[in-house]
């Protein structure tokens, strides 16, 4: 069956809530804990506090250990710790899922050939406490059966994280007039009330109009702006070297700057809001294309404020709905606020904030020379290659050497994207 493009996004975020007004979500929130907290609970935890303390120290320590999982916190910590345990529970898993995939599927289709995992070496001195540990388990859920592959998939490229940390990104504050120019290092008093909002952006699949692919996922604050999730966003598309000529007119490329803009539109729920650095930026270059579309086929789009100076805390949005973002050109995403929520204590200190909590692993593309090694340079017009543009490593150009003959000056080597945006943040 043949779905349509809507449909196939459809499946993969969910359906859309109401709106949800950020500022409205935080007056009302902050009700919400004016009245829950009141003077009788208050005396009910000052009472409940002062019962506790005034237990003897004996029966106190004796609920704290009775009520404490320090001891299955250790020996699960043993257990991985331990590479000979923590490689037969491993095998254990995968065999286990390999056998309930294999007897749940009734498709008269062709057995695919199923991965062979080695045996789990029960024998050993180290596994056999811990194997019997595990089969004394009286649980009825805890053994995987037949009806779990229902809720069993292979691991999606996307379901891999780079990062082992979160990782905190810079967000700095630029001067609408002179981009180059950073004022300050953006800054939330840590006594102010916040939002979290959690989002996920979405790429679009250059193979499969149809299909998306997670890139990455983001925390920030409500008082923080559309431009800082767009600076946290880590797009190669942002970290295409730019062309300049030297003094020899040799032509070169350098890294672009942080915080440089080719431009960028994002719309929300009907509201184009773009980078400003423009006389005519992308919203109303969006604007001027929409009005040669028959009007049938796209709802009223309005320009809105410039995006760095539109915090969240001022829009209305909905729970998985995706929201469209261009820039570079053709770079298109999708925008995905996954959740919202109050800041707690035992989140990180405002200052932190954005948070970057995902990255998927990019695609590198592989020289073509050895097959071996991640490509850097792409070649175009050179004869000695077999076709242009020629992605090849660094090793493997320098042993090519460069270009000679009457056909060198032709020869263009540009330097494909490092794939560090995103990545030089501060852990946290």
């Amino acid at each position: 069956m043949n779905i349509g493009q809507g449909q196939a996004y459809e499946s993969y975020f969910g359906p859309a809530s109401e709106l949800v007004n950020v500022a409205q979500f935080l007056s009302s929130t902050a009700q919400s804990q004016h009245n829950t907290s009141s003077a009788a609970s208050s005396a009910e935890h000052a009472s409940s506090r002062k019962d506790w303390l005034a237990l003897p120290g004996d029966r106190r320590q004796e609920i704290e250990t009775e009520c404490s999982i320090g001891d299955l916190q250790d020996q699960l910590h043993d257990v991985i710790r331990n590479p000979r345990t923590m490689a037969h529970i491993m095998r254990t898993h995968q065999i286990l899922v390999e056998s309930v995939l294999e007897t749940a599927d009734v498709s008269r289709r062709k057995s695919r050939k199923r991965t062979t995992f080695p045996a789990p070496d029960e024998g050993h001195i180290e596994v056999q406490p811990l194997q019997k540990k595990l089969d004394d388990i009286q649980l009825q859920s805890w053994p995987l059966t037949v009806n779990a592959a229902l809720f069993i998939r292979p691991p999606k490229h996307a379901d891999h994280n780079t990062l082992s940390e979160t990782v905190r990104i810079n967000v700095l504050c630029f001067d609408r007039a002179s981009p180059q120019k950073p004022l300050a290092f953006g800054g939330v008093a840590e006594d102010s009330k916040q939002a979290l909002l959690f989002v996920t952006v979405y790429n679009t699949l250059s193979w499969g109009h149809r299909q998306l692919s997670r890139l990455s996922q983001h925390v920030l604050l409500s008082s923080q702006s559309l431009g800082d999730l767009y600076d946290a966003i880590p797009c190669s598309c942002n970290e295409m070297p730019e062309k300049y000529v030297d003094e020899e007119g040799v032509t070169r490329w350098k890294d672009p700057e942080f915080g440089e803009s080719t431009g960028v539109t994002i719309c929300i729920e009907g509201v184009a809001y773009g980078d400003g650095q423009s006389e005519q930026d992308y919203s109303d270059k969006l604007l001027e294309h929409l009005k040669t579309l028959p009007s049938t086929s796209v709802s009223g789009v309005k320009k809105g404020p410039v995006m760095h100076d539109t915090t969240f805390q001022s829009l209305a949005v909905r729970l998985h709905k995706p929201y469209w973002l261009l820039h570079s050109g053709a770079c298109e995403h999708f925008v995905v606020f996954e959740n919202i929520r109050l800041h707690h204590v035992c989140d990180p200190p405002l200052s932190k904030y954005p948070l970057t909590t995902h990255i998927t692993p990019p695609l590198l593309d592989t020289c073509r020379a050895c097959s071996k090694a991640p490509s850097v340079y792409a070649v175009c017009g050179d004869i000695r290659l077999g076709e242009s543009p020629f992605v090849i490593c660094a090793p493997c150009w320098r042993w090519m050497g460069e270009p000679r003959g009457e056909d060198a000056h032709n020869v263009l080597v540009v330097p494909l994207p490092k794939h560090e945006l995103g990545w030089g943040g501060c852990s946290s």
